[in-house]
This record gives structure tokens, C-alpha cells and sequence, in this order.
């Protein structure tokens, strides 16, 4: 499907089901990487939009169970402050309730399912990035900015 045939079908669906702008997804979900002929456009719209949903909350686990992290989020692990760990909890629980909520249109498919779960991943998105974006904020910060203090015992 070439783009302005995904964005007219994608308009014409939006105006009647009142759904975001294709702009709108488009920025924050790359929808523009639907390149097939469909006859349910909108179950594919929310699967690209789950795909950056299951990505963002492999990357949070990561944080909640730091077992095998990447050695370069280790520093700023160890110095996450409680608001970050409250923030990345926040999301991740955001996250994981779309998660239930998509998978259950895999299995029972209805247009307005579809539309009712694409306006709460899209909702749940822009609420949830101010808290991404403090995070990588806070992730950039020199060690030195984010270390907590050490309080030890001198005998």
C-alpha cells in the first residue's frame, strides 16, 4: 500500500471513529511502516503501535529486573533514586494493562474493539512520555550528579 493510500484509508477511518490524526500516530508510532493491502487496516495500526508499547516495557523490565541488564544502564541503576523507580513502575504498569488489552483483540476481533484499544494506547502514550523523558534526562546526568549518598560506619 503506498503511503497516500494508507493515509486516506486511515482519514477516512479517524473522521468516523474520531481517532488520533495519521499525523499523530504517525510521529509517535511510525504507522507509515504499514506497507501491505488490508482489509482491517485499524488491527494493523495497533499492532505497530503494541510493537513500540512491548519495546518500551522490555527496555522498563530491564530496570525492574536489572538480572541481566546491559553493563551500560548498571551506573545509573545503582543510583536510581526512588521518584525514577515510582516513574518507571507507573509506565511499566500502564504498559503491561495494553499489553493484556491488545492481546485479547488477537483473539476476538471487532472494528470497535480496534478503535477503542488504539485511543487507549495512544492516550496511554502521550501520558506516559514526560515520565520517558525525565528518565533519559536523568540517564544522560554524569555519575556524579546522580549518585546517592553512601552513609558508612567509622568504628
Amino acid at each position: 500500500m503506498e503511503l497516500k493510500d494508507l493515509k486516506k484509508e486511515y482519514s477516512d477511518l479517524a473522521e468516523k471513529y474520531k481517532l488520533p490524526s495519521f499525523k499523530e500516530l504517525n510521529e509517535n508510532f511510525e504507522i507509515e511502516k504499514i506497507d501491505k493491502d488490508t482489509e482491517i487496516l485499524l488491527r494493523d495500526v495497533r499492532k505497530v503501535m503494541m510493537e513500540k508499547i512491548v519495546n518500551s516495557l522490555g527496555f522498563l523490565e530491564m530496570f525492574l529486573n536489572p538480572m541481566n541488564a546491559p553493563r551500560m544502564y548498571l551506573a545509573y541503576m545503582k543510583n536510581m533514586g526512588s521518584e525514577e523507580r515510582q516513574s518507571i513502575e507507573k509506565i511499566y504498569g500502564l504498559f503491561a494493562g495494553l499489553n493484556v488489552i491488545a492481546l485479547e483483540g488477537e483473539i476476538d476481533y471487532s472494528e470497535k474493539k480496534e478503535v477503542e484499544i488504539i485511543k487507549e494506547i495512544f492516550k496511554a502514550w502521550i501520558t506516559a512520555k514526560p515520565d520517558f523523558m525525565k528518565l533519559f534526562a536523568a540517564m544522560k546526568k554524569p555519575n556524579g550528579e546522580t549518585i546517592r549518598k553512601e552513609r558508612s560506619y567509622f568504628g
